[in-house]
């Protein structure tokens, strides 16, 4: 009798030290941050390439930023509340990799109107476009977003 009454002593402890384990580990587990899961439209078209960022407004905590993809965004770590978003876009412009290739530009129909995509400016979303640079809130744990922006007016 004594030896089994040792015995479920032990495995009781093994049990009670599992449980606290368990306990333990799910509470460090909990995160305190947002993640984000949206899209991003521009003048009703899917944004192809560029970033967003998440800037607390109360200005504590970090900024996160995460690239925008074919319309399509994944950003952890958010500080939950309000933040400030920013979408940043810019448009590619080809430059010529040799004298042969700028030749065969400058000899190209396009050139012919004048140079284009040189001089205007670079933003494809402007910070003050509308539904940009706006404040939006967020929860712990997982949100989702649909930003649709437009022109400034």
């Amino acid at each position: 009798m004594v030896i089994m009454r040792h015995r479920t002593h032990s495995i009781s402890k093994i049990c009670t030290a599992f449980l606290c384990a368990a306990i333990v580990a799910s509470v460090g587990c909990s995160s305190t941050t947002a993640t984000i899961n949206g899209t991003v439209t521009y003048e009703g078209q899917d944004v192809d390439k560029g970033m967003i960022t998440f800037t607390p407004a109360d200005g504590s905590g970090s900024v996160v930023g995460c690239e925008i993809k074919s319309g399509k965004f994944y950003a952890k770590g958010v500080a939950p509340g309000r933040n400030v978003l920013l979408v940043t876009a810019v448009k590619q412009v080809t430059f010529a990799r040799s004298s042969e290739e700028m030749a065969q530009m400058a000899q190209s129909p396009a050139s012919q109107e004048g140079i284009v995509g040189l001089i205007d400016p670079a933003d494809l979303i402007a910070a003050n476009a509308e539904g940009n640079n706006q404040i939006h809130s967020f929860q712990t744990g997982s949100n989702k977003l649909e930003l649709a922006l437009g022109k400034s007016k």
